[in-house]
């Protein structure tokens, strides 16, 4: 199957590999730390994305090389013998020739299917490297997207966790003063000293995880990573326009990269059947030679001179002991089975763009419903220190609403990168994964 949309974006892709490979070398004088400025970066000093270009480049020959299997092939053809007799009569001389021969050969394929269907098939090979170029394009936009929220997501823990630090160390001094004064009990201040200690383990772990995140961030940019920009709130909402997952699922069936490559390999297995079957038919050439030789010692108006010869050679295989029924049988079922590899793709590929969809509409959701609780354990936190104070509530009590109102915070902060990630997810399932994301997701940072 013809793939347009491969085929239009070739010379696009070939002009994006030529170009970032050349720019490998350069490196950004300042430290970059905005997604984009990283994501650009990383098209220029990523190995793995370098090696990728690198292999498009040299399958892209392929068609050229299919294509001259069909031209004219000429070739220079030349030798030089020498032949010395030494009869066993004395009497009779010792005799010798040297023989030169050069010339040019010609051979021009004139009905070669077999040919014909190796240069289509190399020309669709073409179309589905275009696509799996493409697919990797897309797999460094969401490698690189999701390492920086990944980074950004730590941080913002460790920020929460400080927070929650800060309170309890302030209410942990608090709880000790009173102790000293014999106005608290020995167990409020434990428990007062057990929550402290346990938010200090938790941001240490999470000192940790910013590492590991800043590492992995490193490794597909190329680039140290330090400050990086934060997520700015309130975060958008609106980043994907209303509209309805039918909408989506359309999308997807029009530009999922795994569909249009999968179609494709149909399209490849076809005509490999076409290959096999063009070894039914005759194989015509047109073969030609102009050669000039030259012998010594002999009549060389008999023997030198200039030789023409020119014809047409036909090979029709008439029995090949079952071979070329044989293959045709199995370039069928290669090419049932890649229909068959085309219908599942298609399925997943609707599966995952419904799953993405109804993720960010739930992460959405999400969002406004951590936003509510968030407010209403604030509240009941100070509400649990006031009753303290008043003798009402106890030290537990007040630890436990605290705790929460925090962990609500963290619960927001999860959804608000959820959401980021299902926004990516639902780009890719539809084919929209491009440079436009990577520009949308950097608007929401500061």
């Amino acid at each position: 199957m013809w793939n347009p949309k491969a085929t239009g974006a070739r010379w696009r892709l070939g002009a994006m590999a030529v170009s970032l490979i050349g720019s490998m070398s350069l490196s950004p004088a300042a430290m970059a730390k905005d997604l984009w400025e990283l994501y650009s970066a990383a098209q220029r000093t990523n190995g793995n994305w370098a090696g990728q270009q690198y292999d498009y480049l040299a399958t892209q020959k392929n068609v050229q090389l299919a294509f001259g299997d069909m031209l004219p092939q000429v070739g220079l053809q030349g030798s030089v013998k020498h032949n010395q007799f030494y009869p066993k009569d004395d009497n009779i001389p010792d005799t010798g020739n040297t023989a030169s021969q050069i010339g040019i050969g010609l051979r021009q394929a004139l009905f070669r299917a077999d040919k014909w269907a190796n240069y289509e098939k190399a020309v669709l090979a073409g179309q589905a490297n275009d696509i799996q170029l493409l697919q990797q394009h897309q797999q460094l936009i969401e490698q690189i997207s999701k390492a920086y929220l990944n980074v950004l997501r730590a941080e913002a823990m460790t920020d929460s966790l400080n927070a929650e630090f800060t309170a309890l160390k302030a209410q942990n001094d608090m709880m000790q003063a009173r102790l000293a004064q014999g106005v608290a009990a020995r167990v409020d201040t434990e428990e007062s000293r057990a929550r402290l200690e346990s938010v200090s383990a938790s941001i240490a772990n999470n000192d940790v995880a910013i590492v590991n995140a800043k590492q992995q961030l490193s490794l597909l940019t190329g680039q140290p990573i330090n400050q990086l920009d934060s997520i700015k709130l309130p975060l958008d909402l609106n980043l994907v326009a209303s509209q309805s997952i039918e909408n989506w699922m359309q999308q997807s069936q029009n530009n999922n990269l795994d569909i249009q490559l999968a179609q494709t390999q149909v399209a490849i297995a076809n005509k490999q059947v076409d290959y096999l079957k063009a070894n039914l038919y005759p194989r015509v050439d047109l073969v030609g030679n102009v050669g000039w030789q030259d012998y010594t010692h002999n009549n060389q108006s008999a023997i030198d001179g200039t030789n023409y010869s020119f014809g047409v050679e036909v090979d029709f295989p008439f029995y090949t002991g079952g071979r070329t029924r044989a293959g045709v049988e199995q370039g069928n079922l290669q090419a049932q089975a890649a229909k068959s590899r085309l219908a599942y793709v298609y399925q997943a590929a609707m599966t995952q763009t419904s799953q993405a969809y109804l993720n960010l509409v739930a992460q959405r959701a999400t969002i406004k419903a951590q936003q509510t609780a968030v407010e209403a354990n604030r509240r009941v936190a100070q509400a649990s220190k006031t009753g303290y104070d008043l003798g009402v509530r106890s030290m537990v009590d007040t630890l436990l609403a605290e705790r929460q109102y925090h962990a609500a915070k963290r619960d927001l902060i999860n959804a608000y990168f959820d959401y980021l990630n299902a926004y990516i997810d639902l780009q890719k399932a539809a084919g929209n994964l491009t440079d436009d994301t990577v520009k949308v997701l950097d608007n929401q940072l500061i």
